[in-house]
């Protein structure tokens, strides 16, 4: 179901395998790597920012990514002077990267879906439901299944990739 998906992103260059002859779709995204993701889409600036996280190291492969989003606004931190960046993303952290990332650049973000048709909505954290809501009728995200949206549950690569694809085809330029 994700081939198309990841063969699209690996040809516009928003992601790239897990080794040479890899991709692992079924493994989760972490936040360094949804970071980066959005940092390449951007041409990986370069930032004179001071960033607080403790856990960032500047000599880590993500730090300039990390630097980059959230000198921008597209990402912040978990608490404690804290970026977490080895955790898999949830599906509503990333949804919430995506939409910064979509104003960030200027991009239609003031769609909105109604929610209530997931049984799990109620799972919506308060802070990602406007990015939810927002990618969902924008066609980025779709549920798990039918009824369910998986909002705390961790995005995959496949999955990441489909939505990336989504977002590039909508928002993107070849």
């Amino acid at each position: 179901w994700y081939y198309d998906a990841v063969s699209y992103v690996y040809e516009h260059g928003l992601m790239t395998g897990t080794s040479d002859t890899a991709f692992a779709p079924d493994a989760n995204l972490t936040r360094a790597m949804m970071a980066t993701v959005l940092w390449a889409m951007e041409g990986s600036p370069v930032v004179n920012y001071a960033m607080t996280y403790t856990d960032v190291s500047g000599g880590a492969w993500y730090a300039e990514a990390v630097r980059w989003a959230t000198s921008e606004g597209v990402v912040s931190g978990v608490g404690d002077n804290r970026f977490d960046p080895d955790a898999p993303i949830t599906r509503e952290q990333m949804a919430v990267m995506l939409y910064a990332y979509a104003r960030t650049q200027g991009y239609g973000a003031s769609g909105r879906a109604d929610l209530s048709r997931y049984a799990d909505a109620a799972a919506i954290g308060s802070w990602a439901e406007t990015a939810l809501e927002w990618a969902v009728a924008e066609g980025l995200i779709s549920g798990t299944s039918d009824t369910t949206l998986s909002p705390q549950g961790q995005a995959t690569r496949a999955q990441v990739a489909t939505i990336l694809r989504n977002f590039h085809q909508s928002f993107g330029s070849d």
